[in-house]
């Protein structure tokens, strides 16, 4: 997978936006990078895309500016000629495929069949998009096809809620989600720029969900924690259970059996993707104890301490 793709799966979601007007192309790219969403992809369907493209590319050099909707050779090389990063197509046209390659500019090419992904996969593809994605049978169909094409990732898209995208995301060979579902064509009509990255904003956390897992405590000692894990466990009426590095009051209290990171213990945050959590904080400028970053089979992140010290504890981030 390609750099661009690789940075587009790691923040998850894809606005796919419509622009009627060149003007609103950069205040549009700025609101949703500082809603946390540095990424969209312009569909060719309006007359101002090619030029909302070029606008976006030259203001905001490290927002991923991408084209949808490319039809034909033509389009594509418009579209790279703007300063797009990536192109997404609908359908599969081999002609399509092969000037991207060509040009080195990675694409995402419409494939929702075993014969179209196939293809797709002979000629070097292995992120495509699956449009209309609810009606080609969502999660289900892509598990279908990944068992004979294990090596592809898919981009969902088509009129998804943010519930439907939700859902989508929690398939692990979803490289990103794609549609308008994060935001309202009815602030971008009106320039309302503070309510469009409120929007981006509020579909991140609604994803995250982030919450408390438990809270942990450092103890000096195996003994010692287990003696709190049990006077937590009395209190409450749970059971004390001890592992490797630490006792458990049930799932709310973790004590450590020696210090670690911060003085006082952390607080679990608990979130149903790690992962993209992980690279979502880190595009905020947050640093992670990179030892800590503990990874499942698949290489996704299932635990991560933050840096961080608040007030004698340390956030750990962790999957669900």
């Amino acid at each position: 997978m390609s750099a661009v793709l690789e940075r587009i799966a790691d923040i998850g979601m894809l606005p796919v936006i419509s622009i009627d007007k060149v003007e609103r192309a950069v205040p549009l790219a700025q609101a949703l990078s500082r809603g946390g969403l540095p990424l969209m992809e312009v569909m060719f369907r309006t007359d101002a895309a090619a030029d909302s493209i070029a606008k976006i590319a030259a203001a905001c050099p490290d927002f991923i500016i991408g084209a949808g909707t490319v039809l034909t050779t033509e389009q594509a090389k418009l579209a790279i000629a703007s300063g797009a990063r990536f192109l997404v197509s609908p359908s599969f046209n081999p002609q399509v495929v092969e000037f991207a390659l060509n040009a080195g500019v990675p694409l995402v090419h419409g494939c929702v069949s075993p014969s179209e992904v196939d293809a797709a996969c002979r000629m070097g593809l292995s992120v495509l998009k699956f449009f209309p994605a609810v009606e080609n049978g969502g999660v289900k169909a892509m598990g279908l096809l990944n068992g004979p094409y294990p090596q592809v990732r898919f981009v969902p898209t088509g009129d998804l809620t943010l519930p439907l995208a939700i859902e989508l995301l929690s398939y692990k060979k979803t490289a990103a989600a794609g549609g308008d579902f994060m935001l309202s064509y009815a602030d971008i009509y009106v320039d309302d720029y503070a309510a469009i990255e409120r929007s981006a904003a509020a579909a991140l956390q609604t994803y995250f969900n982030f919450h408390v897992a438990h809270v942990g405590f450092n103890q000096s000692s195996k003994a010692a924690a287990d003696n709190t894990a049990q006077r937590l466990s009395a209190v409450l009426g749970l059971s004390a259970q001890a592992f490797d590095k630490s006792t458990f009051a049930g799932t709310l209290f973790e004590v450590m059996h020696a210090p670690f990171h911060h003085a006082k213990g952390h607080v679990a945050i608990g979130t149903r993707d790690a992962t993209r959590a992980y690279h979502f904080l880190k595009r905020r400028g947050v640093k992670f104890f990179e030892d800590t970053v503990t990874r499942d089979a698949d290489g996704r992140v299932i635990a991560a301490y933050l840096q961080d010290d608040f007030d004698g504890f340390a956030l750990h981030l962790l999957q669900d």
